[in-house]
């Protein structure tokens, strides 16, 4: 299908990058919204894992109404199927629930028929490059996009071996301007480093205060007791951090990993716009309306600067 060329009245191409971040990828959502509301066109879209699964919804055609609702509708039992365990050697799922998801969405459509000139960014295994999936079938693509590696079983694309394209290209602005996008509005979700264990420190502290003010003048209560409580306290708050659990530690490095992969590429390929939605501790698929809002916030604190970049002169 053949996409007509923008005409002069109409102003820049405006490209959107979605980043990969898993079940932070309900804020991408939140985005869309907010440039539907304002009447601000996209004309291009690249995206990554999760950004990729978004971005070719709605490049697909699906309003944003239909995209919210799917991530208001996710539940246990269709979070679970859809990482269903089959312990094959190439993952742990084969992602064939996840596939017979998307087929029921986009039956046989292919990339290069879509409203939205779109591109989902793959890694290849074998060697490590960015694979920018433009042509194809677009339940394929979006299978090799968020192909987490060890979680789903990695996709046959030709000869290549590909995997999830957020290991290489978090946030593909770079692969969005090859779209020919003018300006390119970055959706940044990718996961930060976080502290692994509570400041013990800290709460000691605050527990040796409140006991204080709690007892101070119970005339019923022990001074004995009271000196006992706070000197435990008071000892409580000298004791070192614990060390963290094997999960977190290797989920911190994976931020710090993707972090530094981030930071490079955005030194290299910077977004016009940016926007950084601040996501809630926690955030999962069953909280799907919280990042939604978080998205939502976040673009509409960006409106200014877009608008800054769209005015003519």
């Amino acid at each position: 299908m053949a996409r007509r060329e923008r005409t002069p009245s109409e102003g820049p191409r405006i490209g959107l990058a979605l980043a990969s971040g898993g079940a932070r990828g309900s804020a991408h959502v939140g985005v869309l919204k907010v440039l539907e509301r304002e009447g601000i066109k996209v004309s291009a879209i690249a995206g990554s894992s999760i950004g990729a699964m978004v971005g070719g919804a709605y490049a697909a055609g699906a309003s944003v109404e239909r995209i919210e609702q799917e991530w208001l509708n996710t539940d246990l039992p269709k979070v679970v199927r859809s990482f269903l365990p089959t312990f094959p050697r190439a993952g742990l799922s084969s992602g064939g629930e996840l596939r017979k998801y998307l087929k029921s969405m986009f039956g046989d459509l292919r990339i290069e028929d879509l409203e939205i000139p779109f591109a989902a960014v793959a890694c290849d295994l074998d060697t490590g490059e960015a694979v920018v999936l433009r042509e194809g079938p677009l339940v394929d693509a979006l299978r090799a996009s968020t192909a987490i590696p060890g979680i789903f079983f990695p996709v046959r694309w030709g000869r290549r071996i590909l995997v999830d394209g957020g290991l290489v290209e978090p946030l593909p602005v770079r692969v969005c301007r090859e779209l020919g996008a003018e300006i390119v509005i970055g959706v940044d979700i990718v996961p930060r480093p976080r502290p692994t264990t509570p400041e013990g420190r800290r709460t000691w502290r605050r527990l040796a205060q409140r006991l204080g003010e709690e007892l101070k003048g119970r005339t019923w209560v022990p001074a004995s007791l009271v000196g006992l409580l706070a000197e435990v306290a008071e000892e409580g708050a000298q004791e070192e951090r614990p060390l963290p659990g094997l999960y977190t530690v290797i989920n911190q490095a994976v931020a710090i990993f993707q972090q530094e992969i981030l930071r490079l590429k955005l030194t290299l390929w910077p977004a016009d716009v940016l926007v950084r939605p601040e996501l809630p501790p926690g955030v999962s698929y069953l909280r799907a309306a919280e990042g939604i809002r978080a998205g939502e916030r976040a673009m509409e604190a960006a409106l200014p600067e877009l608008r800054a970049l769209l005015s003519p002169g």
